[in-house]
């Protein structure tokens, strides 16, 4: 556990000697923190933990007192059960100094997973490729085997490429996930996607019965599945948001983490190399308009992807792995 812990301090997180780091943590982190929290100060890093209630949901903002001193480090950990990456104290504080690890979910079993020890840097360039096709396009259309058939409006919004580490460039980062996403146009998304990875909530993880999900003018509009269990626990989810901005289709992302696979656990799940997943709910923090405090994926296996008419991913491959080039310093 603690050779997992100093490869995504060091490897993802960029912790250098002299900085200042916070582990934020809940109840059901906290025998991960202490490999932490060692690693941390024998790189020479200051070491905080501060604690956390367990959230009732992704994307719920904490409170006044984390948020503040989420802007004072360099680093933040975010190793909670709920993900606090789609808050507005994680973009305060990474539109300041810090760089956030968000790792939610994260389990003694989890630090197990190979893909958490992938080399973060190097996915770089397909990673980046793949945002920038999405920067460039207009209209992305994602098929896959079992029927899912969709059609996102993209025009003007701005490919995300998240390599899975942190930098002065990269300022979230979700290890293991690796992925490049874009934030659909809100209202003009149409089509059906057809579920037979996971669905990343309680109750659900690994789908054994795929779950059809109908989207009209970009808001989900129906839910069915030969599981009755699942069309319930779904319903219920977006329910209990009490928020019809929940049920906006806000995000597609492709996974690219070449050891992940679905396992049930949201990052890997989203991670899985070539899987397209879908997110609904908040999508205002990484580039679009939708602002709810709410965030829910659901991930599909083999997907083929054409961004204006041009295929960039078939059958869960991306058609080009050309290097970026670049300038940037990275």
């Amino acid at each position: 556990m603690n050779d997992v812990a100093e490869h995504l301090l060091v490897n993802a997180g960029g912790l250098l000697s002299g900085e200042r780091c916070i582990i934020i943590s809940d109840e059901t982190t906290r025998d991960l923190v202490p490999s932490f929290l060692d690693c941390g100060r024998r790189i020479g890093a200051e070491m905080e933990q501060v604690k956390i209630s367990v959230m009732k949901r992704h994307g719920v903002e904490p409170p006044d007192h984390v948020a503040e001193a989420m802007v004072r480090a360099d680093l933040i950990v975010a190793l909670t059960k709920m993900s606090l990456a789609h808050t507005r104290a994680r973009r305060t504080a990474t539109g300041g100094k810090s760089r956030h690890l968000s790792l939610p979910g994260y389990s003694a079993e989890m630090m197990e997973n190979p893909c958490l020890l992938i080399d973060y840097q190097a996915q770089l360039d397909l990673t980046r490729y793949l945002a920038d096709a999405f920067t460039r396009g207009s209209e992305v259309r994602v098929k896959t085997p079992v029927g899912t058939d969709i059609v996102l409006n993209i025009d003007g919004r701005v490919g995300n490429c998240c390599p899975g580490f942190v930098n002065r460039q990269y300022r979230l980062g979700s290890p293991p996930d690796v992925e490049a996403n874009v934030s659909p146009r809100e209202a003009y998304s149409n089509g059906v996607i057809v579920v037979d990875g996971a669905v990343t909530c309680d109750g659900i993880g690994r789908v054994e019965s795929p779950v059809t999900l109908k989207v009209s003018s970009g808001r989900l509009t129906g839910v069915r599945s030969e599981s009755a269990d699942y069309v319930k626990i779904i319903k219920n989810l977006f329910e209990r948001v009490g928020d019809e901005k929940a049920y906006t289709l806000a995000e597609c992302g492709i996974g690219l983490n070449p050891k992940a696979e679905i396992t049930g656990h949201m990052l890997t799940d989203e991670a899985a190399f070539g899987c397209v997943h879908f997110g609904f709910g908040s999508n205002a923090m990484v580039g679009g308009q939708n602002d709810v405090p709410f965030h829910v994926d659901f991930v599909t296996r083999n997907g083929s992807i054409w961004i204006d008419d041009e295929p960039v991913l078939i059958d869960g491959n991306p058609t080009k792995k050309r290097r970026y080039e670049s300038n940037e310093n990275v």
